[in-house]
């Protein structure tokens, strides 16, 4: 009987823990809607939808780090549409009975408690309004603020928090053009979206989460009452400390796009109708009285020969053919071969097999970065598997590297930047000429023959492989036979493995970094976990006490 005695003692004392774990209170969901007026005060109302039982006796929001800025007009409603009655003076030992429709606010030494009593337990709505004088600030280079919105150590953590930031005036838009906006401490991102900013989570807060929202607008969306010495530059480095935000993206360039599609948008038809008449007109003086060019044009460079073709191309620019002629071009020196294997379920597949790169100062950069890419990503085995290459350059530690080599890639040339380079140019689309009508041709010197690598290259460069290979084939197939590297260059399955390898892992890659600078440029994305120094707000702690 002792026995059963203790045993229903300790199942009872599991069954009271158990129901203490789990009948805590919850933060289901908490919205925040900012309303920002003309002078920089912020009316903030927080709704908050709970799960309530017996624990505590209030609940408070914890508003600190105010830097001169005074908290006012405080409000508290319920589910039920009950106003609650704001006291005089808030006394945060007194009963949950007496708190019951009431709220009140403590004053601390370095900000406020907004507190309210919790009332009857069970699935509670609890909508919160107060006004924060001067959150939004004057710089001499722009308006903004950078706010902690939901505090550290909120206790219950929110499943789910989401704010909006709004203006009060009806002809104030937020838009990319005019507004930059940064987050940070919490999973989730920041968004524009319409005329307003959304920052949303994307899972529940840990006890470290907080969300800080750092916005930028132009002078002269606002009349802010503060305008400070300093300038909003300096907010951002000292937010951006500690944060994933690439502080290093090209900000000047992207402010310039902008600026330069602003004002396309003006006069689109007659920007475009007259690039596009320039650039018929440069290619029709390239073009005339062309002739054959049999011998590589730039010395053999192809990143230098494909900045031309982008620059006399009518549409956007093209890096796929220059990586593939990239690979084709390591072949062709051994540093590159293809080899056959079995995989997991016993199919026969081709990967790429990488070997040291000989003399390798020797090389263009992009060249070295095409073989350092693929040798570390290949591993010990020395196998490269299409995942493979995938997953290295999606790897955070190498993104630094992923980010050069795309640079380096992706060089930028414009098609006036040749107009003193005629008989260079030429040379490319006489090369390009050459090799179109490779058949016309009647005999082959040694010489030429010995340029068939290089031309397959080159073909492949230009866009027109397929064409060039069963050319060659039909006037020499015995070379093929012959040469074991020219004949796997000109295997069918070779270009084919060289785009499903390459060329999604780069333009995954690209994408990843346009996005990362879109987004530290303040254009939206994915918030920063780390970062968001120097923020006005917040604090730590709230929740239920």
């Amino acid at each position: 009987m002792k026995r059963l005695r203790n045993s229903i003692a300790v199942w009872s004392m599991l069954l009271a823990s158990a129901t203490t774990v789990f009948g805590r209170p919850k933060l289901h969901d908490l919205n925040i809607r900012v309303v920002l007026q003309k002078n920089g005060d912020a009316r903030i109302s927080e709704t908050r939808q709970m799960s309530i039982d017996s624990e505590g006796t209030e609940c408070y929001i914890v508003v600190g780090n105010l830097n001169g800025s005074e908290l006012c007009d405080f409000s508290v409603t319920d589910e039920t549409g009950c106003v609650y009655e704001l006291q005089d003076s808030w006394d945060i030992d007194r009963s949950r009975d007496w708190k019951t429709q009431k709220c009140g606010i403590v004053t601390k030494r370095d900000g406020y408690e907004l507190c309210w009593g919790l009332g009857e337990s069970g699935s509670r709505t609890y909508t919160t309004s107060y006004v924060v004088t001067n959150l939004l600030r004057g710089y001499q280079d722009y308006d903004g603020f950078n706010y902690m919105f939901v505090a550290e150590g909120l206790q219950p953590s929110p499943e789910h928090v989401r704010l909006v930031i709004v203006p009060e005036d009806t002809l104030i838009h937020f838009t990319p053009d005019s507004v930059a906006i940064w987050a940070f401490r919490y999973r989730g991102d920041i968004q524009f979206v319409g005329d307003s900013i959304v920052a949303e989570s994307s899972e529940p807060f840990k006890r470290r989460s907080a969300m800080i929202v750092m916005t930028r607008f132009a002078k002269g969306m606002f009349e802010p009452a503060i305008v400070s010495n300093g300038t909003f530059e300096g907010v951002q480095a000292q937010a951006f400390e500690g944060s994933d935000y690439n502080a290093d993206s090209d900000s000047d360039n992207l402010i310039a796009l902008l600026l330069f599609v602003a004002a396309c948008f003006l006069f689109p038809l007659l920007l475009i109708g007259g690039y596009f008449y320039y650039v018929w007109r440069q290619r029709r003086k390239v073009m005339k009285d062309l002739l054959w060019y049999r011998d590589l044009p730039y010395e053999g460079n192809l990143q230098r020969t494909n900045d031309v073709l982008n620059a006399y191309r009518y549409g956007g620019a093209d890096y796929n053919n220059l990586l593939s002629a990239c690979i084709l071009r390591l072949i062709n020196d051994g540093a590159i071969s293809i080899e056959s294997s079995m995989d997991r379920k016993g199919k026969t597949v081709q990967n790429f097999v990488i070997h040291p790169l000989p003399d390798d100062n020797q090389y263009p950069k992009l060249l070295q970065m095409v073989h350092k890419i693929f040798r570390d990503a290949a591993g010990e085995d020395t196998i490269l598997e299409a995942k493979e290459l995938k997953t290295w350059m999606q790897k955070k530690h190498n993104q630094s590297y992923t980010d050069s080599f795309i640079q380096t890639l992706h060089t930028k040339t414009r098609i006036y930047q040749y107009r003193d380079q005629l008989d260079d140019v030429r040379k490319v689309f006489g090369m390009k000429k050459f090799l179109k009508e490779f058949t016309l041709l009647d005999e082959r010197s040694v010489g030429e023959v010995g340029l068939w690598r290089d031309y397959m290259i080159y073909a492949t460069l230009f866009g027109i492989a397929d064409q060039v290979i069963r050319d060659m084939k039909k006037i020499n197939p015995e070379y093929f036979n012959m040469d074991q590297v020219a004949q796997q260059m000109a295997d069918d399955a070779t270009l084919p493995l060289i785009r499903s390898t390459m060329h999604r892992s780069t333009t995954s890659a690209a994408m990843s970094k346009a996005e990362r600078e879109a987004r530290a440029s303040g254009r939206g994305g994915s918030a920063s976990w780390g970062g968001g120094g120097g923020f006005s707000g917040g604090g730590f702690g709230g929740g239920v006490r």
